[in-house]
């Protein structure tokens, strides 16, 4: 089997080289390759537009999938029609069923190494470039964030991974042993903190999609809450405050398109509606029941019955909204309607999750509208991705504050993101550090629902197999679930290293478990 990995850096980075001697060294004149581009600022800002271009991939099926279908945030819709191999293998990992040879899940693995492929090729020349060095600085500093980004996500996910830090233009190079968590976490940290030192001191608003000193920052921090050095992540957070960044009174309105990179966001992934752009997104069509007319929803009649089926919300999670949470129905929505004589689900009307009963003679599905918004190609949308907001650099810095026994000074940060008018709720008073220590975690996975962070943070605060086996308990009482289902061990707490990647690569070790 093609070794993916070794693919997607031979191919960038043999694609811009020529390896011959003397005069057939010579690059031609008519190919992209590395003699012949990176010489002027505008090539070095393409090539980065490429990377961040990469960075589309983390948004990806792997992305929702194991990031919050494997928590107990959402789950799948039972599908009978179809038993499709990619519909159970998402099943299977939702359910921790999965193994070494589901294929949902090595695409997070891939994406993550296209970007940083496409950042080394831009580090190894960017020393010597000879345009303005605060140019230089700032292509250098968003490069080492993004290849940070992603090393962050592998490690998360994988564990220790092969830690490539150059253009690889040999199997030799490529084919290397997976490094020890410890370097991979301290190349992250390296590279985020000559990226901050870089980057220009202020943001401007709205934003352009790129990274900023507010992200940088913001990575920065969230490494150190892993690493669970708290002290260094509030020092972070708090320059962050000073930032200009604000909380936006509507919670529906942080992620219409119109909003983009405004002042809650921190850091975001660009997506653009159109025809012929190729940049679209698709996020509401991935999170909706199957039917075979989804006009109710979307506004168009578009079948989704082979291509629908996962990211649906839990009713574990839709129970843990509080009594007048204006976030649960800016987040989460009704479909309601009839199964026809195929047994295929027929949309009806789209009601409000608050309060709602299903009618007699009706079947009623829950579905993401946090991403449901008006626009004008089926399929194609104008929703951007969130990555960092505001309301999550200020629930990072109560819980810093409230690691490190200091409950009190927590209280200001975790109310800004809980205002009456933004969630109709009252202000928290705990000051029991452990007390108030769960109330920050339910308050990150009710404002942070659907944005692919309840399973890392399950990770980073132990809870994992504790709340997923509870979690399994229940959803067990529904006898299409497995038996064996939501067995949750240490093991299970990483994902296996793409299969491929152990057959090419004689030096890598797989997960144990898998």
């Amino acid at each position: 089997m093609k070794n993916k990995i070794l693919y997607i850096f031979l191919t960038l980075s043999l694609s811009m080289s020529s390896c011959s001697k003397d005069f057939l060294d010579l690059a031609p004149e008519n190919q992209l390759n590395t003699k012949t581009y990176f010489q002027t600022e505008d090539e070095f800002n393409q090539a980065l537009i490429g990377a961040y271009a990469a960075l589309r991939g983390y948004a990806g099926t792997h992305g929702w999938l194991m990031g919050e279908m494997r928590s107990d945030n959402t789950t799948y819709e039972f599908f009978p029609q179809n038993r499709g191999v990619a519909i159970v293998q998402k099943e299977n990992v939702a359910e921790f069923l999965d193994d070494a040879l589901n294929a949902q899940t090595p695409g997070k693995y891939y994406a993550a190494y296209e970007c940083i492929a496409r950042t080394n090729l831009i580090l190894d020349r960017i020393g010597d470039a000879t345009f303005s060095a605060t140019s230089r600085n700032a292509i250098e500093a968003e490069s080492k964030f993004l290849r940070a980004f992603f090393y962050f996500d592998l490690v998360q996910f994988y564990g220790g991974v092969p830690l490539l830090l150059h253009q690889v233009t040999n199997a030799e190079q490529a084919l290397i042993p997976r490094a020890p968590v410890a370097d991979v976490y301290a190349q992250i940290v390296a590279d985020l903190t000559d990226a901050i030192t870089k980057l220009p001191p202020t943001v401007t608003f709205p934003q352009s999609g790129r990274v900023t000193i507010g992200s940088a920052k913001t990575l920065l921090a969230n490494v150190y809450m892993v690493q669970k050095k708290y002290a260094e992540a509030e020092v972070l957070l708090k320059a962050v405050t000073q930032l200009g960044y604000q909380i936006m009174p509507d919670y529906a309105s942080v992620f219409l398109p119109a909003n983009k990179n405004l002042r809650e966001s921190v850091f975001e992934i660009q997506y653009k509606q159109g025809a012929t752009e190729g940049q679209q997104s698709n996020f509401l069509y991935q999170f909706i029941p199957a039917t075979a007319n989804t006009t109710v929803i979307t506004g168009f009649n578009s079948s989704l019955i082979n291509g629908a089926g996962g990211n649906f919300p839990t009713q574990d999670l839709i129970g843990s909204y509080e009594p007048g949470d204006k976030r649960l129905d800016a987040s989460i929505a009704i479909v309601e309607g009839t199964n026809n004589s195929n047994g295929d689900f027929v949309y009806g009307a789209v009601k409000s999750v608050v309060g709602y009963v299903t009618p007699a003679g009706k079947i009623a599905k829950p579905f993401i509208k946090k991403y449901m918004h008006p626009h004008t190609i089926v399929n194609n949308m104008d929703d951007n991705w969130p990555i960092y907001r505001y309301a999550e650099v200020l629930l990072f810095l109560a819980e810093s504050l409230n690691e490190q026994n200091r409950a009190p000074e927590a209280l200001p940060y975790l109310n800004q993101v809980r205002t009456v008018q933004r969630t109709g709720l009252s202000p928290i008073t705990e000051t029991n550090q452990t007390l108030l220590r769960d109330i920050i975690a339910k308050e990150r996975r009710i404002e942070l629902a659907f944005e692919n962070k309840r399973w890392t943070d399950l990770l980073r605060t132990g809870k994992a197999i504790q709340v997923m086996t509870a979690f399994g308990t229940k959803m067990k009482l529904d006898s299409r679930v497995n038996p064996a289902a939501y067995n949750l061990t240490n093991d299970k707490l990483l994902f296996p290293i793409p299969k491929a990647e152990l057959n090419i690569n004689p030096l890598l070790v797989q997960n144990q478990g898998y």
